[in-house]
């Protein structure tokens, strides 16, 4: 049966009402279904209405305009229904979600469980995070700048719930805490896998000797190092001059992205004094002791240390001399180094403490016996290293005590003693014992060993010029190595 025009529209060529209703109704279906918005049933009951109420056909102009005039209230409660759920969608839309991770970042006065309920955990669950933080690093030494990563997961009603946090202690340690799957936290300790470098560097001394090294980007470590190597046989703050060299081998440890760790041993060093080279070779021996030995293979360890306090000044000489207490002239019996107040003072020898503690003048006072004919004293110190006490054993290099001025003193400064036979003689002038002599398969070793490193300092160091004032080097010279 052939469709006719006024099936579809009216009179006056308006779209007849069952047919905007319908298509009103199905719009709203697809756009409930499309939000997933309640009320797609109320839509379907409408069109089920209007389904029933044009069923009988053809429909005559007054009821038609009665059927207008019923709908329209319910036309004005679908664009109600329609509106009030394009604002809700639209308000579902626009809430913001809640970030599942957190940077905090401790500052002066922070604590580590008031972060983390600032960053939303509750108070139970930051003191649980703590204690299991405490496995690993005390929560009490936490310092401003110290990052801490949160992370939170979505719980069953879609609330955030604390996940993970860690922290990073140094370059290669990280602490974590999780949260289990039963509810616990768990901490964790994850470091790092290190890897050994080689450095090569030479540079010439003009100014100073740290100001030199920087130049050539020699880190200030390795100086101090080379420095406690030398102590033996070399005065770095009065043998030292401007002209002098300093070659050296050293190992740092970095991560496998190239971070840098820490630094490892003096493979190889030379300095080059008053136009007087000093090679000197890190050696294990056979015991496991190790050492640093010429070329020849004897230790440039002596009895004692030439010098037992880094970075002071010779105030006062062994000899005669005017006491700027005391007035009148004086043998003094000893050495005079001028530091702060606090400086470490070493052990120059192996040895046995005789006697620690007050001796008159003196004030605080070390006095350490180190072989059947040698001893050595340490006077006016600030305070004596709890662990030196009489019959107590010392070993070379040891911090014993700390630069003072107490007894009869006019300042912060180290009165050492030499004493032989029990005679108190010049430091600087005793014969002392030369160090050990490698013999034997042990010297052949040490000798195959020296080649070795030699040839890596060789390989290198090509192209490197010993650095001068304006020199700008890059640090080129680096390789992995077993």
């Amino acid at each position: 049966m052939p469709l006719r025009q006024r099936y579809f529209v009216t009179r006056d060529n308006r779209l007849r009402m069952r047919y905007v209703t319908s298509c009103m109704a199905v719009a709203l279906v697809g756009l409930f279904s499309v939000l997933g918005v309640p009320g797609s049933s109320m839509a379907l009951r409408i069109a089920e209405d209007y389904k029933i109420a044009y069923k009988s056909e053809p429909v005559v102009a007054v009821q038609e305009q009665a059927l207008v005039q019923s709908v329209d209230p319910i036309e004005a409660q679908l664009q109600a229904g329609i509106s009030r759920a394009i604002r809700k969608a639209s308000l579902a839309i626009q809430k913001p979600e809640q970030p599942r991770y957190k940077e905090l970042v401790v500052k002066s006065g922070d604590t580590v469980a008031g972060l983390l309920q600032e960053a939303g955990l509750s108070g139970s669950e930051s003191h649980r995070a703590v204690k299991a933080l405490e496995k690993y690093y005390d929560v009490r030494k936490v310092k401003s700048g110290q990052k801490i990563d949160v992370h939170f997961k979505s719980g069953d009603d879609n609330a955030l719930q604390f996940s993970k946090l860690s922290m990073r202690l140094d370059p290669i340690k990280e602490v974590s805490v999780l949260s289990t799957d039963d509810g616990a936290f768990k901490a964790e300790l994850n470091e790092k896998e290190l890897f050994p470098k080689l450095y090569a560097r030479k540079t010439r001394i003009e100014t100073s000797l740290y100001g030199s090294a920087a130049r050539a980007n020699i880190p200030s470590a390795v100086i101090a190092e080379m420095i406690r190597i030398y102590s033996w046989n070399i005065d770095f703050q009065r043998d030292i001059r401007s002209g002098d060299k300093i070659e050296v081998l050293y190992e740092a440890f970095e991560t496998e992205d190239g971070e840098f760790a820490r630094y490892g041993n003096v493979l190889f060093a030379s300095l080059n004094v008053g136009n007087r080279d000093y090679p000197i070779y890190r050696f294990e021996m056979d015991d496991g002791r190790v050492d640093y030995f010429e070329p020849d293979g004897i230790s440039i360890r002596k009895t004692l240390m030439k010098t037992p306090v880094d970075g002071a000044r010779i105030s006062s000489g062994f000899g005669m001399r005017k006491h700027p207490i005391m007035g009148y002239s004086k043998m003094h019996k000893g050495m005079d180094f001028a530091a702060p107040t606090g400086t470490p003072i070493y052990a120059a020898g192996d040895g046995v403490v005789e006697r620690a503690g007050r001796n008159g003048s003196f004030g605080n006072y070390i006095r350490i016996r180190h072989n059947s004919k040698l001893k050595t004293a340490y006077a006016h110190l600030h305070r004596i290293k709890s662990s030196v006490s009489k019959g107590s054993r010392v070993r070379q290099g040891q911090i014993i005590g700390y630069v003072g001025t107490t007894g009869r003193s006019t300042g912060p400064h180290l009165h050492y003693e030499v004493l032989l036979d029990g005679k108190q003689v010049n430091p600087r002038s005793v014969n002392l014992p030369t160090g050990e002599q490698l013999a034997g398969q042990q010297l052949k070793r040490f000798k195959l060993q020296q080649g070795q490193t030699h040839q890596q300092y060789v390989s290198l160091g090509q192209g490197l010029k010993f650095a001068q004032s304006g020199s700008n080097l890059q640090d080129k010279s680096k390789t992995s190595f077993q």
